[in-house]
């Protein structure tokens, strides 16, 4: 016959591992990143400019993610708008993607705050201005 002692560890121990599956369940602890209203792990593409959506990162691969930081490669897309965005066309360019300074938002997600872009080959007049972005949380 188990003790109270025994069958309280017993209960402490089962509170715990479904707490732990709960939290596993809902993503919590993952590090995720925004793409406007919502956040994903490992994400394809990633708009930049979510009030226009003329600037986004397509093709997303990445060979790191979860840590302190994640890698990726993929295509930058912004739009000319030339003379005006409805008429501008799309132009692209490579680059590696890092993503980093993870934050805490509502119902414990976890998403890197902050891009730093780097263009790989040919890049756009004002690539300066282009090299670091902030997400911040999901709306």
């Amino acid at each position: 016959m188990r003790t109270n002692a025994e069958l309280n560890r017993a209960s402490v121990e089962a509170i715990r591992m479904s707490a732990a599956s709960a939290m596993a369940a809902s993503g919590a602890g993952t590090v995720k990143i925004t793409n406007c209203n919502q956040a994903s792990s490992r994400p394809k593409q990633v708009t930049l400019t979510c009030g226009d959506g003329n600037t986004a990162l397509s093709g997303l691969r990445w060979s790191s993610f979860g840590g302190a930081s994640a890698s990726a490669a993929g295509t930058f897309e912004t739009n000319t708008c030339t003379p005006n965005c409805a008429s501008g066309k799309v132009v692209r360019y490579p680059v590696s993607v890092k993503a980093y300074d993870t934050r805490s938002c509502k119902q414990g997600l976890k998403v890197y705050n902050k891009l730093t872009l780097k263009f790989t080959a040919r890049k756009p007049s004002s690539a300066g201005n282009l090299t670091r972005w902030t997400l911040g949380c999901p709306m």
